[in-house]
């Protein structure tokens, strides 16, 4: 005797979902670069110079706000090669949240 199962038919493939979770597994991480001035005062402020794109095989891809510059990296970090310092000036990179983070909106920053 033969025992069929309770549910024969399989779920159908949802394409939609698929290629969702494809892009989103795959896309690029977003970040900025920002330059931070008055550190340590209560005037402190900072303003985004640049966004960018770093790649899952570690390169990147960095546009000037304004659309001024643009540089392919080895590393994202290495963009910090081309930003001026000055005192009371300092730029790092500030990472938007990954993928599957469900909209914590939580950054993790790199100084420079």
């Amino acid at each position: 005797m033969t025992v069929s199962p309770q549910n024969p038919a399989p779920d159908p493939f949802d394409f939609e979902r698929e290629l969702y979770e494809l892009v989103r597994d795959t896309a690029p991480r977003l970040f900025a670069v920002v330059v931070e001035s008055g550190i340590g005062t209560e005037d402190r402020d900072a303003v985004v110079i640049a966004w960018g794109l770093a790649y899952e095989d570690g390169k990147a891809e960095v546009t000037q706000v304004g659309g001024g510059r643009r540089w392919r990296l080895e590393a994202a970090d290495h963009v910090m090669r081309f930003v001026g310092r000055s005192e009371g000036c300092a730029p790092r990179l500030v990472w938007l949240a990954p993928a599957g983070d469900n909209g914590q909106g939580q950054e993790q920053e790199q100084a420079a």
